[in-house]
């Protein structure tokens, strides 16, 4: 772009006036057209011009929109898109007449061209939606008081009728309605009446805006000054008097409801439905029908945003509710409806494409009865009291005129009739749009309905005979929608149907007596028919491909996720109902199962798996399985040859059920080895579908976690072997692969299989080694690669993975295995060391040896301590990340605690690295902020404290289970004041109070054992320590307890006084006398108490200290410490 087109504007009064707008002209359509330069120079002048606004209104004032340009509209936009952004609708001032005075030209301005029609014809959308957010905003600020008629002189200025009451409705069924108005002046007005709703009526929808808006004017007055003209505005609207001074009592009536701006708006609305939908077929063409149809579904979306907070008479006006119900059977028929040949007179059109099929496009007359739908639903749930809604049921009638529209039987859903308008048992008998709105409409109208004949029921102890006949009517609709074959359809009622069941479980007697008949309870009809809708609805459709990562398949994986829950709330209440259907359900099957149809073989094992989820009292599945009938059901199954047939997701379902109801396996073992055959072979773990591999790895898993070792047993050997051959297969034969993932599940299964099924100790080993030895060779000819440095990652990945596998294998021995076992797994221990020196920096690889290391403390025991001290150090030197300083940590506290004073030579070259890792992360943390002036961000502090936690926590299990001797070890002994300098820190400074509590508990349990006269330590170091004790921890800690900030009656806060109260009990008690604590004490309970390093506490130091003295226990410490804080707040 050539720069020099681009004339800064001159500020010079001397000026043209129209030099000065048309050089302005000139950069606006620059910037429209991609120029940064010319955008920065447009917020340069903004900002250097004291008359930005009365430019922006020349602007305007200059095009009048008469022609549409491209570079016309862009002028156009960018000066109303100012004018919004300008202090006439952000002011902090809103009675500064200046602004006044500019809104006023510029809805005159609006106003004014918005009358001129080739320029409302011509105006592109996004200008118009512009102009009538502009109205909106002139509507907040001006109306009531300097606007008085905003919605009438709009109307004018379009050319349209003003509406001022409800149209009525001729006595031949036929509607009154207005003249044709121009479709470009319909749709500015609605336009119009939508940013209305989205400026003042809902104003969530803009008040991440409206807080940008404030925030850059530093103005709250603004923001609430906004706030009070919406509620104002919206006040006016229905006709509630409005108090312009905050002062004064208003006086004024409220304006009579047909008179108000809503009803009039309600009226205009409705009369651009009716004029626009009731239409002489016979007189105009099929496009011009659908773009009046197009412009009253328009309108109906625009009268359901109102409809929501208009008065209740005008939402619920008899002539609305007609017109809208009457909308609902203009819905077009769906593309395989047979009748192509006639435009029936009803509005529904077939639209035949040039190659003579039928178009699936949603007509404009389906999406008018979706939108009508949704309008009656939102009158249906304006919240009122249960009496008034049921009043309001009864009087709209909705019930009973969709079951006119839809033709339904009374106490039938075969079919509907053929002169319905609305078809809600047919697939493509109405366009699917208008059938999912009804359907939510009727699923509303059954959560509204419910709660009204519940409490008509309880305190009548009955129900009137109308609320009996709409709950009957209801029933037939909800049922229907809920067998229709579309999951919109069908997933819209499923709450209303869930909500029915619930009030049928809580009422039936009273719903067999008012619906009862011909021998058979209406609750137990009620239940069968959902369970026939259930089955029928739960059969995945035939071309479902069961992949769950695709959008479309995920939702029907939904909806029927959906049904199950209502399937089990009906198995919860009536579960021998629910039997007796299952029982008919695999009746209906042909045999043998095998050749049963995926689609209803996979339903009934779905319903058989599902029943276990409903049975009460929980565990289901062993409630259940207390039933008789339900028990011979799974052993025929177990019987049947289901493994045969041929699609996966039936094999996946019956697998997963068998493991459900295990116990029956464990009942009669026999019928584990034809499940066990499936599970391992090609209708399992060698299945041609690799999801069905994968699922089965971790079916096997399962199935051999919940049996048993004694069930299982026989079948050890041979599983353990077919295992191996999957995962180590013997050369020459062709295995599908399994995932490393997914093969992890097997090495679980494996060890369990050996370690919990009761084999000898040599075919533990034998085993044990037959499936580790060829691992270990794997990871022995990895190592030994020449990728292993080139493509460190790859390797580090297929490592980690041999890593994990061995610590899964040993989950089958959760104490200490056989020798011969350990032998084998300290071999794989020995491996593991070689994998962490080759590929130390992978934080994969540090990880999982982690896991490792914590599975063989617990199998190898003693064994694996001369192992540790190389694992920890490699560990640590390559620790870079808190995930490494837990691993680090969680491996030294469980050495602690398993071998307790044992673990000391293990872990004593290890303290102090894993200390210097900790302070090193800790310092690369707060290296984020630089400046000491600047407190660090709550996320950093937290992750501080949460690095420094591990450290606090290890030197306190360190202490706690006896393995003190590394603090006075000749590589620690130096270090030790230090480590006794964090404790003290963080149990008087860290603010957490769990970390204090740690960190007291290390002090306590010190003294514990170094205060006793049996204790190893040397005892300059025991000096030492308490030394410390008198001088730093005690005085820190009883000024940190004595603080403000130390609220005592918190719980976590009272268990730091607890271990503190503890502390100095053992103190006490310790081998350096009671005179010496008694000494000490008392001149530190002195100089806190009267020097004034210390809160004033009417409790003299006398006093505390004779309660110090004279305690016997712990708990005696306590209660002196609190009755000295106590004193404090005096």
């Amino acid at each position: 772009m050539n720069s020099s087109s681009l004339q800064t504007p001159s500020h010079d009064l001397r000026s043209p006036p129209g030099h000065y707008i048309g050089q302005l002209e000139n950069i606006i359509h620059h910037a429209a057209a991609g120029s940064q330069e010319a955008s920065q120079r447009l917020d340069v002048e903004r900002s250097r011009s004291d008359c930005w606004i009365e430019v922006c209104l020349e602007l305007l004032h200059r095009r009048g929109w008469e022609v549409s340009t491209a570079q016309h509209d862009a002028i156009t936009f960018y000066a109303l898109t100012a004018l919004q952004r300008s202090p006439l609708f952000q002011s902090d001032d809103p009675s500064n007449i200046k602004w006044s005075t500019l809104r006023s030209q510029l809805r005159t301005l609006l106003i004014r061209t918005m009358s001129h029609f080739p320029s409302l014809q011509s105006m592109p959308n996004f200008v118009s939606t512009k102009v009538a957010v502009i109205l909106a905003l002139l509507v907040r600020e001006d109306y009531p008081t300097a606007w008085a008629y905003p919605f009438k002189d709009v109307l004018n200025s379009l050319g349209l009728q003003n509406g001022r009451s409800m149209p009525d409705t001729a006595t031949n069924g036929s509607l009154k309605t207005s003249s044709t108005e121009d479709n470009a002046g319909i749709l500015m007005y609605l336009r119009f009446l939508d940013c209305i709703s989205d400026e003042i009526v809902y104003p969530a929808v803009i008040t991440d805006r409206d807080q940008t808006e404030s925030a850059s004017s530093s103005s709250a007055t603004c923001a609430q000054h906004i706030s009070s003209r919406r509620e104002k505005v919206k006040d006016a609207i229905r006709g509630i008097p409005i108090n312009q001074d905050n002062q004064h009592p208003v006086l004024e009536a409220y304006t009579p409801l047909d008179q108000t701006d809503a009803a009039h708006i309600i009226c205009s609305l409705l009369d651009a439905i009716t004029t626009n939908a009731i239409t002489n077929i016979d007189a105009i063409t099929l496009n011009n029908r659908e773009a009046k149809h197009e412009i009253a579904s328009r309108a109906a979306m625009t009268l359901r945003r109102y409809l929501s907070w208009v008065d209740l008479q005008l939402a619920t006006h008899p002539s609305l509710v007609q017109y809208l119900l009457y909308c609902l059977g203009l819905a077009a028929p769906g593309s395989k409806v047979a009748n192509t040949d006639s435009l029936e007179a009803d509005g529904k059109d077939i639209i035949i494409n040039e190659d003579g099929n039928e178009s699936d496009e949603t007509k404009p007359c389906t999406l008018l009865a979706a939108e009508c739908a949704n309008c009656l639903q939102e009158i249906i749930t304006r919240g009122m009291d249960e009496p008034k809604k049921e009043a309001l049921l009864i009087e709209l009638d909705v019930i009973g005129t969709l079951c006119q529209l839809t033709g339904l039987p009374a106490s039938s859903v075969t079919g509907c009739t053929s002169n319905a308008k609305l078809d809600i048992t047919t697939v493509d008998g109405t366009q699917i749009d208008a059938v999912i709105a009804v359907a939510e409409l009727i699923n509303a109208i059954g959560l509204e309905l419910i709660p009204c004949w519940e409490l008509q029921l309880k305190q009548s102890g009955t129900v009137s005979a109308q609320v009996t006949l709409l709950m009957k009517q209801w029933l037939e609709l909800v049922l229907a929608c809920l067998l229709f074959d579309d999951i919109d359809v069908s997933g819209a009622v499923i709450d209303a149907t869930s909500r029915a069941l619930a009030s049928v479980e809580r009422h039936e007697s009273f719903w067999n007596s008012m619906y009862g008949g011909n021998g058979e309870t209406f609750c137990e009809r009620l239940i069968n028919r959902v369970l026939i809708i259930l089955h029928e609805r739960m059969k995945y459709p035939s071309t479902f491909e069961f992949d769950y990562e695709d959008d479309l398949e995920a939702e029907e994986e939904m909806y029927r996720s959906h049904l199950r829950k209502l399937y089990q709330r009906i198995v919860a209440r009536s579960p021998h109902l629910v039997l007796e259907f299952i029982h008919r359900c695999f009746s209906s099957l042909i045999q043998p199962l095998a050749n049963s149809a995926t689609q209803d073989i996979e339903v009934a094992l779905r319903l058989v798996h599902h029943y276990g989820e409903g049975r009460r009292p929980p565990p289901g599945a062993k409630s259940a399985l207390r039933d008789g009938r339900f028990r011979e059901l799974l052993i025929a199954l177990h019987r049947s040859n289901v493994l045969c047939h041929p699609h996966r997701e039936v094999l996946l379902l019956y697998y997963d059920l068998s493991v459900r109801y295990v116990a029956i396996l464990k009942e009669f073992p026999e019928l584990l080895s034809n499940l066990l055959g499936g599970l391992t072979g090609r209708q399992g773990l060698q299945h041609h579908h690799a999801r069905a591999r994968s699922r089965c790895c971790y079916l096997l898993l399962r199935l051999v976690k919940s049996v048993g070792g004694k069930t299982i047993r026989p079948y050890v050997e041979v599983v353990v072997d077919g295992i191996q051959n999957l995962l180590f297969p013997p050369e020459g034969i062709q295995v599908l692969p399994i995932p490393p993932n997914d093969a992890l599940y097997l090495f679980e299964a494996t060890g369990i299989l050996l370690g919990t099924t009761g084999l000898d100790d040599n075919l533990q080993q034998r085993c044990a080694t037959a499936v580790l030895t060829p691992h270990v060779q794997s990871i022995e000819q990895t190592l030994q690669s020449l990728d292993l440095q080139v493509d460190a990652e790859v390797s580090a990945e297929q490592l980690s993975m041999s890593i994990s596998a061995i610590a899964q294998l040993t989950k089958g021995w959760q104490s200490h295995p056989p020798p011969g076992v350990q032998t084998v797994l300290a071999a794989a221990v020995d491996i593991s060391l070689k994998v962490l020196a080759a590929l130390s920096t992978s934080p994969l690889i540090r990880s999982r040896i982690a896991v490792l290391l914590q599975r063989m403390i617990l199998c190898l025991g003693e064994k694996i301590l001369s192992k540790m001290p190389e694992f920890l150090q490699i560990l640590l030197l390559n620790c870079t990340t808190e995930e490494d300083v837990l691993d680090a940590s969680q491996l030294i506290n469980q050495l602690c605690i398993k071998f307790k004073e044992s673990a000391a030579p293990a872990i004593d070259s290890s303290i102090l690295p894993f200390l210097q890792r900790v302070l090193a992360l800790q310092l690369c943390e707060s290296s984020v902020v630089s400046s000491e002036s600047v407190a660090p961000p709550p996320h950093l502090v937290t992750e501080q404290l949460s690095i420094r936690k591990q450290a606090f926590s290890t030197l306190q299990h360190v202490a706690t289970h006896n393995a003190s001797e590394v603090f006075y070890s000749e590589k620690n002994i130096g270090s030790f004041q230090d480590i006794l300098r964090l404790m003290n820190d963080g149990a008087i400074t860290v603010p957490d109070p769990v970390m204090k509590k740690t960190c007291v508990m290390f002090f306590g349990e010190l003294t514990r054992e170094w205060g006793s006269d049996g204790c190893a330590a040397p005892m300059n170091v025991r000096n030492g320590y308490f030394d410390f004790i008198y001088d730093v921890f005690i005085p820190g800690m009883l000024r940190c307890a004595l603080d403000a900030s130390f609220n005592a009656k918190d719980a976590l806060h009272y268990r730091v006084l607890a271990e503190f109260s503890a502390a100095l009990w053992l103190v006490k008690q310790s081998y350096r006398g009671n005179a010496e604590f008694h000494s000490r004490v008392f001149k530190l309970i002195e100089s806190i108490g009267f020097s004034g390093a210390g809160p004033p506490s009417s409790v003299s130091p006398a006093i505390v200290a004779t309660g110090f003295q004279n305690a016997t226990s712990g708990k005696d410490m306590e209660l002196c410490l609190t009755a000295w804080k106590e004193g404090c707040k005096v």
